[in-house]
């Protein structure tokens, strides 16, 4: 049976796809009029007057905003944010999309209660949206403000309490197209990149259109291009050759070649290599005179194998929203595509050459192992498809907020593995002694090569019911619930083709979940109901969750909240949880890779394996109880200073969990997973998921973070200044009494551009705007506990204590995030620093005796730069070239110390399978972005990109 595989970038799929997607939208958008074709905002002033609302702002100029006392979109419920950015805070990331700006706020993100590696909860405006990729690729300018709020926030919106929860606010008008190419490369050489994005967004009266285009390419980066070193392989394979014999038990294990030779040579010979000689005719003893006894010769693999594979990926998007009555509707659609080939290393061959052969110049038959030519390298093709439809719509009923998500994703993934040449016929023609048939000879040995084929597919479907409102009002105020009703459908296909041994996995799987959250306010300062002690309320959830192939899953938490004042914060939560595994842990096909290198800790080497990944039909559902105790303190009204602290337990029964590294403890409780030849010599692992019997897990993590306004000079207080008054000299009469609507800052404020107090926030243009924005965030986890019990009867993994399950060594007791940066008068830069401590990796943690194979993880740190100049904001270079009016330049240099992950064991002496150049191949690497935003003009003249400059 053969299983159809598309080559890499279908370019008819990709441009149905585009039209599909970018489509769809518009035909549900409004035709704009001839005067709203995009074109660069002029660098003058010589536009007509605009009425204030026809402004989409500039950042190079700052927004002229008066703010009241209520947040435009602000969250459900009394729990503040942890942090908050306005615009010029945002601006001093120099983020060139949302998705960047999200990876810069990792360090405030991270969660501890979460499995690990869960995105945080994003909203828009306070409210739900299909999933981040609706917004993924939006401009940062486009930002009215930024919330980071903790995980209780969750639950108003429906999902658990173990996600962190973002809210992007968008201003309220804002028309604009975003270009960024960045080209990249690694320093030590050996890889390039290259990411282009292009953007349009429009912000009007309550509806947004966005269309989005992303395309990243990454070239290969092979063993040859760092320092590596190849391993002894086990079988003596080379282009030329090497023979071997075939009784085995003496001369090394492969058995005597001839005792002739032996004789030649000296010392009993088992393997030899083959002389030059014989590729252009039959070999006799004496040609073997010169050569080395039980060695053969070597081929560098290192051409042959890649340390990062090749990648492509093409992403399209596009969204809509507006209201339609009281009713906010979106519609979303998504493509993308992703593509990679990675080099595995040269096919082997194991031939048996009969003693009677004519090329055969021994008494007894030998085994001849060469590496295939003419065929190239061993390749791994994945080809990844997924595409996504989503509709989401808000809405409000009296006193209660409500939102509907229906989505529906497709994916499908091709996987095509070279595993070697078919030999089948070769050995026939040795068998039968053919002359015409040097198995020496140049491209002799040459085939068809072997292939295994995978498909997979996903289908989900999914939708979901959230409403939000008040049934009940208390003295200390009103309890806040929370209801979700839901449905999704899966389906998991999949086919694996190894050597004509198909394999298919069909599996389906219907959910119903419900989801309450119930919020009890028991003091209210506001309220005056026992106001000394502050803000106290209870929170209680459940969720229960209908499984077609599993059953019923429960979970149900608890928590409080206390501000006992307006800066200080506690909460408290408990909850249970039970989880099943993933229909792509369960149904994913079979793929086998082979030439896998790994450390084997039992003999204490490295090697080259055959690895095994897929699904495991066999896993069941997990249970985990998660109890955190946290704080946030604003020790100072007027600075936006955040301290915070969390401590975090957690107990895992039966947990789900990819295979872990290779151990003597990993290998005594799943012996099956392991297979090893008649030497001992490590050859095959099964590397599919696992459930493990338990894990517990302690942290405490304590964070700071600093968002300061820097007071501008004299000289830019009077720049603003003089810019208010030409911008407000061309507002239409009128204009300055009108104001703004309520709730999104309606009315003036006293001074020359400042604002009240109050719940409004900050402002967008700092300090007679145009001071500048310094932030600092530094966190640190102290990892005090990090068991994992492996199954019954068998000692548990400590990776505080000498245990691993990855190939990184164990967990980090400490670990620290730092983040420093600036920017003032368009100019700006940014720190980043991670740092892990070091770990012991030990062959036997029970024993007291240290064993000269431990290994010793060092520490590891890494640091970032981005230094970025936006061109626009330079008034004389913008008169020079107007084109620059917009635009951005940034520096990104990822590593920039060149750091990688140092490993030794007691001897001193680095594992070839620790090799720095291998655990982290790319180095440092330096990218230069060019980013522009082409402001565009509102229906009716005007500029709706940016006030004049």
């Amino acid at each position: 049976m053969t299983i159809p595989f598309r080559p890499a970038l279908a370019t008819s799929r990709h441009a149905l796809a585009l039209a599909l997607v970018w489509t769809v939208p518009l035909a549900a958008a409004p035709v704009s009029a001839p005067s709203d074709i995009l074109q660069p905002a002029p660098a003058t002033g010589s536009e007509p007057p605009v009425a204030e609302d026809d402004v989409a702002i500039d950042p190079e100029e700052g927004e002229i905003v008066v703010t009241g006392t209520f947040q435009r979109g602000g969250v459900l419920g009394d729990i503040q944010a942890e942090v908050q950015l306005d615009a010029a805070d945002i601006s001093a990331f120099g983020a060139g999309s949302l998705a960047d700006l999200l990876q810069e706020l990792g360090p405030q993100l991270r969660s501890g209660r979460g499995r690990g590696g869960e995105p945080p909860v994003v909203l828009v405006n306070g409210r739900r949206v299909s999933g981040f990729a609706e917004i993924r690729n939006l401009p940062p300018e486009a930002l009215e403000r930024v919330d980071i709020l903790p995980e209780e926030v969750a639950l108003k919106y429906g999902f658990r309490a173990d996600q962190r929860v973002i809210n992007f606010v968008l201003r309220e008008r804002f028309n604009a197209v975003t270009v960024e190419l960045e080209p990249g490369f690694a320093t030590d050489g050996g890889r390039s990149t290259l990411e282009a994005e292009g953007n349009l967004l429009r912000l009007s009266n309550g509806t947004r259109l966005s269309f989005e285009a992303e395309y990243e390419r990454e070239n290969p980066l092979l063993e040859a291009e760092r320092l590596i070193t190849t391993p002894p392989q086990g079988q003596p394979f080379s282009y030329a050759g090497g023979l071997a014999g075939q009784g085995g038990a003496t001369a090394a294990a492969f058995g005597e070649i001839d005792p002739a030779l032996s004789a030649l040579l000296g010392t009993p010979t088992g393997l030899v290599g083959v002389p030059g000689v014989a590729a252009t005719r039959a070999q006799v003893l004496a040609d073997f005179g010169g050569a080395i006894a039980n060695a053969a010769d070597t081929t560098d693999l290192t051409p042959f194998r890649t340390l990062l594979p090749q990648t492509e990926r093409l992403s399209l998007g596009a969204t809509y929203n507006r209201n339609i009555g009281s009713v906010s509707a979106t519609i979303s659609g998504r493509f993308e595509s992703n593509n990679s080939e990675a080099r595995l290393g040269l096919p082997g061959v194991s031939l048996a050459l009969p003693a009677a052969n004519p090329f055969n110049p021994f008494a007894n038959p030998v085994s001849l192992f060469r590496y295939g030519e003419g065929t190239g390298p061993l390749l791994r093709q994945t080809e990844n498809l997924t595409g996504r439809v989503g509709v989401a719509l808000n809405g409000d009923v009296g006193a209660w907020r409500w939102s509907l998500n229906v989505n529906y994703d497709r994916a499908e993934t091709d996987t095509l593995t070279d595993r070697g040449l078919d030999t089948a016929a070769l050995q026939a023609r040795l068998d039968a002694g053919d002359p015409a048939f040097n198995p020496f000879s140049a491209g002799a040995i040459a085939g068809t090569l072997r292939q295994d084929r995978a498909r997979a597919t996903t289908d989900l479907g999914e939708a979901e019911l959230v409403a939000t409102g008040s049934p009940l009002l208390l003295p200390a105020g009103a309890v806040s619930t929370t209801f979700k009703a839901g449905f999704e459908t899966r389906r998991q296909g999949s086919i694996s083709d190894r050597g004509g041994l198909v394999q298919e996995v069909d599996l389906s799987r219907n959910q119903g979940r419900f989801q309450t959250s119930v919020d009890v306010p028991l003091t209210s300062t506001r309220n005056d109901v026992l106001a000394g002690i502050g803000d106290f309320s209870l929170n209680f959830n459940a969720s229960l969750d209908q499984l077609s192939d599993l059953g019923s899953l429960v979970t149900y938490g608890y928590g409080l909240n206390w501000a006992p004042t307006s800066r200080l914060r506690l909460l408290v939560s408990v909850s249970e949880e039970e989880a099943a595994p993933s229909i792509q842990q369960l149904g994913n096909p079979l793929i086998v890779t082979p030439n896998v290198r790994v450390f084997d800790l039992v003999n204490g080497e490295t090697v080259d394996i055959t690895r095994l990944d897929g699904g495991n039909a066999g896993l069941s559902s997990d249970s985990r109880r998660v109890i955190k105790v946290g704080g946030n303190w604003k020790p100072f009204a007027a600075s936006e200073l955040s301290l915070s602290v969390n401590f975090i337990d957690s107990r895992l029964r039966g947990q789900v969990s990819g295979f872990p590294t290779a151990t003597p403890e990993i290998e005594a409780a799943f012996p099956e997973r392991f297979v090893r030849d008649d030497n001992g010599r490590l050859i095959q692992i099964d590397n599919r998921p696992i459930n493990f019997a338990g894990a517990d897990r302690q942290e405490i993590r304590t964070g700071l973070s600093l968002f300061q306004a820097l007071k501008p000079s004299k000289a830019e207080q009077a720049a603003a200044e003089a810019r208010r008054a030409q911008f407000a000299a061309r507002r239409p009469a009128g204009a300055a009494a009108e104001g703004r609507p309520g709730g999104a800052g309606g009315g003036t404020g006293g001074g020359a551009g400042g604002r009240p107090g109050g719940g409004g926030g900050r402002g967008f243009g700092g300090p007679g705007g145009g001071g500048g924005r310094v932030f600092v965030s530094l966190f640190h986890t102290l990892h005090t506990i990090n068991r994992i019990s492996i199954r019954e009867g068998v000692p548990d993994l400590d990776l505080l204590g000498g245990s691993a399950t990855g190939a990184r060594g164990g967990q980090p007791r400490h670990e620290v995030e730092f983040r420093v940066g600036a920017n003032k008068a368009g100019f700006g830069g940014r720190l980043s620093l991670d740092w892990r401590a070091g770990t012991t990796v030990r062959t036997d943690p029970s024993s007291p005796v240290q064993a000269d194979g431990d290994l010793r993880f060092g520490g590891l740190a890494t640091m970032g730069l981005r230094l970025f100049a936006d061109l626009g904001q330079q008034r004389t270079l913008v008169e020079a070239v107007p084109f620059l009016r917009g635009s951005r330049l940034s520096l990104n240099v990822d590593n920039l110390a060149n750091a990688r992950l140092q490993v030794r064991n007691r001897l001193g002496e680095v594992p070839i399978g620790y090799q720095p150049d291998q655990l982290d191949p790319l180095g440092r690497t330096i990218g230069v972005q060019f980013r522009k935003v082409f402001f565009a003009r509102p229906p009716g003249g005007g500029t709706a990109g940016a006030p004049p400059a």
